[in-house]
C-alpha cells in the first residue's frame, strides 16, 4: 500500500478502521519526528489515519519533509515555531511546512489539517565539545522541539522542548509578557520585577508551572557552568547570548539562558534564619491571604541559575536561598513547563 485517499470500498473502510484503532493502541507511536536539522518525518509506518476535506486518509509509508523545498511560502528563518500540514491538493495529499498557525498559503481550513511541529534555533551555537546541539546553526530545527498531535504539551508547543529525562514540555526562552500573555519567544522582552506569586499566576493563565529544583537541574544540563553572560550586564531580551567566554548559553535540549542571565524562580520552598523576625502573621501583596511567620524563621522561595553579575556562582546547581516569595526584582525571572496532553 501506499499514502492515499479512502474510498468507499470496503477492503479500503476496513483498512481505515483497523489503523484508527492501531493509532489509538498505541500512544507512544509518533505522526511527527525529528530527522535532520532541515527535515522531519511523516511516520506513515506508524499508520496514521486521519479526516481531511471531508475524506478519510490512510498514511503507512515514512515521508521526509524538508525545510529547503515543503516551506508554503518564503525560507525557512531563525527562532520561529513553524508548523506541518497535510493538505488536500485536488484529491492528492501534498505535506507543507508553515509560520501560519491557522493553515498554510494557497490552503484553507477545510483543505488542511495540521499535524504538528517544531522550533528553529535562534543563533548559531558554535563547536561545544560533549554538547547535544554542537554545531548547530541558526534555521536548524531544534531536536527536541518538533511535536504532533500524540506528543504535545497541554499549554500548546510554541516555544518549547521535551524533555524526556523529566517527562515534560520545558520553555526554550525566559517569559516575556504576564498573565494569559506570558510567552516563549526569541528575543521577546524578559519579564522581571514580578514577585513568585506573579509568574505563578502568569504561568497558570496558559496552563504552566514554575520549574522545581530537580526538574531545573535536569533541563539545564549541557548550559555553561560557572560563567555569567558577555558583558556582565541585563540581556534584557530572551535567547542568543554567549557567556564571557564566547560560549552559547543553551542547554543539551536547547533552553536558552538557564545559567548567568537572570535568576529563574523554582517552585520550591524553603526558609532561613532571620533573627529580625518575631512569630506572626505577614500581609503578602495582592490582598490574597497572609503567611505566618515562625519566631526568628523568613519565608524562602528559591531561585536557579545565577544572574548576569555572578560569575562563578552561575551553573545548572546555582541555587539562591535568600529570597520571599514577595520579592521582585530585574535580576528573577521565570522559566515555564507544562505536562504532556
Amino acid at each position: 500500500m501506499a499514502n492515499r485517499l479512502v474510498t468507499q470500498c470496503m477492503s479500503d473502510v476496513s483498512d481505515l478502521a483497523c489503523v484508527l484503532a492501531n493509532m489509538g493502541l498505541n500512544k507512544l507511536n509518533r505522526i511527527i519526528e525529528y530527522k535532520d536539522a532541515d527535515e522531519v518525518t511523516i511516520k506513515g509506518s506508524n499508520n496514521i489515519g486521519f479526516e481531511l476535506n471531508s475524506k478519510w486518509w490512510i498514511l503507512d509509508t515514512d515521508t521526509d519533509i524538508s525545510t529547503a523545498s515543503a516551506m508554503d511560502i518564503g525560507a525557512i528563518s531563525n527562532g520561529k515555531d513553524y508548523y506541518v500540514y497535510a493538505c488536500d491538493n485536488a484529491g492528492s495529499l501534498v505535506f507543507l511546512i508553515s509560520l501560519a498557525s491557522t493553515f498554510p498559503n494557497g490552503y484553507s481550513a477545510a483543505t488542511s489539517r495540521k499535524l504538528g511541529g517544531f522550533h528553529t534555533l535562534c543563533v548559531n551555537v558554535g563547536t561545544i565539545a560533549g554538547h547535544a546541539l554542537t554545531d548547530f546553526t541558526a534555521n536548524s530545527i531544534l531536536p527536541q522541539s518538533v511535536w504532533d498531535l500524540k506528543h504535545r504539551a497541554l499549554s500548546g508547543n510554541e516555544g518549547m522542548v521535551w524533555s524526556a529525562e523529566v517527562g515534560l514540555w520545558v520553555d526554550i526562552y525566559l517569559a516575556s509578557g504576564t498573565g494569559g500573555s506570558t510567552v516563549s519567544v526569541y528575543a521577546g522582552t524578559i519579564s522581571d520585577t514580578r514577585d513568585w506569586n506573579d509568574f505563578v499566576d502568569d504561568f497558570a493563565a496558559v496552563k504552566k508551572q514554575l520549574l522545581d529544583d530537580a526538574e531545573f537541574q535536569i533541563i539545564a544540563a549541557g548550559s555553561n557552568e560557572e560563567k555569567n553572560i558577555a558583558g556582565s550586564a541585563d540581556p534584557v531580551t530572551a535567547g542568543g547570548h554567549s557567556d564571557a567566554a564566547g560560549r552559547r548559553m543553551i542547554s543539551d535540549i536547547g533552553c536558552e539562558d538557564c545559567c548567568g542571565a537572570l535568576n529563574q524562580w523554582l517552585r520550591e520552598q524553603s526558609a532561613m534564619y532571620d533573627d529580625a523576625v518575631t512569630a506572626g502573621w505577614y500581609n503578602l501583596p495582592g490582598s490574597k491571604g497572609q503567611l505566618y511567620k515562625p519566631v526568628d524563621t523568613n519565608d524562602v522561595k528559591l531561585s536557579a541559575g545565577g544572574g548576569w553579575s555572578n560569575a562563578v556562582n552561575c551553573g545548572s546547581r546555582c541555587r539562591y536561598a535568600d529570597d520571599s516569595r514577595w520579592r521582585t526584582s530585574t535580576g528573577i525571572g521565570g522559566r515555564g513547563r507544562s505536562r504532556p496532553q
